[in-house]
């Protein structure tokens, strides 16, 4: 059943709150609301961790509202910021007769009182204030019921998938809910998403409006199968699935939440209000006792959140953590498998994808039943992802496919291949997003100090373990420098973001090699005696090899932009190509890379050649050193700087 279907039909059908609809209460019954409502106050229901948490509800600077923006959410006008009005309406709005909704639908739509529309709220409200059922009698919600017996859920797992770098929004990875039932395996589970509602959107309108809140987010819910063909096997993503030790009571309130949220939509914020951080809303219903969300409030840095900090939020609480599973992308699988390969099988492997039904070329090699193995069950993954792929058809697929697991049914206990290891470093307990750095340097014969600042989230001189190898993105990265005899602070360089992907390319695969980067800079022009600020913006791609494990030498083809009035001319472009090395040894990474840039103002035109070095000291400390020289017809730049960089 896809259940995510049926939360948009209801979002069409159902939406419509009946409690908004006036009735009367007998004599009794408002004598009875009115000892509810006492009773309340004198538990401070409205200030209650629980009811807060189901409400959405935070108290933090100038935000003193919920997170929900849907008007149905809400049972009081003011409900959206003020939840002591919003406790009171909600216990007015239980003793809505059910013959009024009947009557306002036109049809038996039980589900539709605010009993069934909210019944995590009338769980909890019930459990505290002993609801009396003759004088506020219980709904029977079957739509409700449906749903909950459907989903059957005793288990849930949070849900982290590794970053994808040919998407922008997905460049930090997503975090998802996972709600498993009794003896199902984890494939037909259901997952609970939440995500922006972009349309056809793309480009610089789909940037702007998911960055400033132009859309809608909504909850859904589907099988989990289709999460793990999604991410797992059509982008190519590695999968975490970090499962909960939650109480069945816990459960069922998380789950009675997910109902309460199926019609609700919020406002999308790429940086902030994501899809991790409403799941993390999501989970506080189920451990109300701390805000999850509070850890996302910064006074520097304002609100952002990143996905894999939400994990590391939900696994500090005290033993909420099972157990974490590895679910290996199909490209990751493949890449295993071939690394079994020497070179007379990657010679074989090739003449079989070029000509996969003469597999009796392999089996009549000098290859033994070990290498002839490797080299079919290679070639079956590759045929696999090159369908998932979209490259091959379905008929292609399985003529092939057949072929080679009929040769290969009689030799693949000889093969040496072994499953993909678990990797070393879950990413929950990678290195921290922020950092911030001093460094002691010398350029041009002067000595400087600098102070680098940045909220998120990873560099090529970073510790890898964790992260996407050779893949890197930072923002809002600011550099402070002061220079010896000089009696204040300058910015030395803000990066707004800078993004770089070198994944090596082998016979298999010839991925995209790419780098882009953004800010504003203090630049030497090279015939002025001071420097000035510019706005700089790069774009480059080509391509990586890898010259040995661990290590991507690439080469790009880069474009420049520089503007601002101290140029001459206030602009000028350029273009250059660049080579370059990222070699990772476990605690210390290298990068070196050389360029030579053209630019349309031709005294610009310069050589520049960077390395640099990076030794950890432990998981969130390191000592970084680099090198810059920057050579042009009309001055030198000379620049070198060691400093102790921490992660917070």
């Amino acid at each position: 059943m896809r259940i995510a279907f049926g939360l948009l039909i209801w979002l069409c059908l159902g939406g419509m709150s009946a409690a908004a609809e006036p009735f009367s209460l007998s004599e009794k019954q408002e004598e009875y609301l009115e000892s509810l409502r006492q009773n309340a106050e004198s538990q401070k229901l409205a200030q209650d961790p629980q009811w807060r948490a189901l409400m959405h509800f935070h108290n933090r600077w100038i935000i003193k509202e919920s997170t929900i923006d849907s008007d149905t959410f809400f049972l009081s006008a003011e409900g959206k910021k003020n939840p002591d009005k919003e406790l009171q309406a909600t216990l007015r709005a239980f003793f809505t007769p059910a013959n009024l909704v009947k009557k306002i639908e036109g049809k038996d739509r039980e589900y539709n009182h605010p009993q069934c529309l909210f019944p995590a709220r009338y769980t909890w409200l019930k459990n505290k204030l002993k609801f009396d059922s003759k004088l506020l009698p219980e709904i029977s919600c079957a739509d409700y019921q449906q749903f909950k017996s459907t989903i059957a859920a005793e288990r849930a797992a949070l849900i982290f998938t590794s970053a994808y770098m040919s998407n922008p929004a997905s460049l930090f990875g997503h975090t998802l809910l996972r709600l498993d039932s009794k003896g199902e395996t984890p494939l037909l589970s259901h997952a609970v998403n939440y995500g922006a509602l972009t349309g056809s959107d793309g480009g610089i309108s789909f940037m702007f409006k998911g960055v400033f809140g132009g859309y809608s987010g909504l909850f859904s819910v589907y099988p989990y199968y289709d999460t793990v063909n999604l991410y797992n096997n059509m982008e190519n993503r590695d999968i975490w699935e970090y499962q909960l030790n939650l109480n069945q009571e816990q459960m069922d309130r998380l789950v009675a939440h997910i109902w309460e949220l199926g019609h609700q939509t919020a406002y999308y914020y790429f940086f902030s209000e994501n899809c991790s951080y409403m799941l993390l809303e999501t989970l506080n219903a189920a451990l109300p006792e701390r805000d999850l969300t509070d850890d996302f409030y910064r006074p520097l840095f304002s609100s952002y959140t990143i996905p894999i900090d939400t994990v590391r939020t939900v696994l500090k609480q005290k033993d909420i953590l099972k157990k974490a599973v590895y679910r290996p992308s199909r490209q990751t699988k493949l890449m295993h498998a071939y690394a079994f390969l020497g070179s007379p099988e990657k010679v074989q492997l090739r003449k079989l994808l070029k000509a996969p039904r003469e597999v009796d070329s392999v089996m009549e090699s000098d290859l033994n039943d070990e290498q002839k193995a490797n080299v079919l069950i290679t070639a079956y993954e590759y045929i696999q992802y090159s369908f998932v792929a979209g490259n091959i058809p379905l008929d292609e697929m399985r003529r092939d496919s057949i072929k080679i697991l009929t040769a290969l049914s009689s030799i693949r206990d000889k093969s040496s291949i072994t499953e993909v290891p678990v990797p070393e470093t879950r990413p929950d307990e990678g290195h921290l997003s922020g950092a911030t750095a001093v460094y002691g340097g010398r350029r041009n014969h002067k000595n400087f100090i600098d102070l680098m600042i940045r909220p998120a989230y990873h560099t090529q001189l970073d510790a890898s373990g964790g992260f996407i190898p050779f893949g890197a993105i930072t923002y809002l990265d600011t550099t402070l420098r002061w220079y010896e005899n000089e009696n204040d602070w300058r910015l030395q360089k803000f990066s707004f973001a800078d993004i770089s992907s070198f994944p090596p390319r082998n016979e298999l695969f010839a991925p995209f090699s790419f780098k882009l980067n953004l800010g504003v800079e203090s630049y030497a022009y090279p015939t002025k005696e001071e420097e000035g600020y510019v706005f700089y913006a790069q774009a480059g791609g080509g391509m990586s090899w890898q010259p040995w494990k661990g290590a991507a030498a690439y080469f790009l083809v880069n474009s420049y932009v520089k503007a601002g009035g101290y140029l001459p001319h206030n602009a000028m472009v350029g273009s250059g190509m660049q080579v370059g090395l990222a070699a990772d040894f476990k605690y210390a990474r290298l990068t070196a890379d050389a360029e030579k840039i053209f630019y349309t103002n031709k005294k610009a035109d310069v050589w520049r050649y960077q390395t640099a070095a990076s030794v950890s000291l432990s998981r969130n400390w390191a000592i970084e050193a680099s090198f810059l020289f920057e050579d042009t017809k009309y001055a030198d730049i000379h620049e070198g700087r060691l400093g102790l960089l921490m992660h917070f």
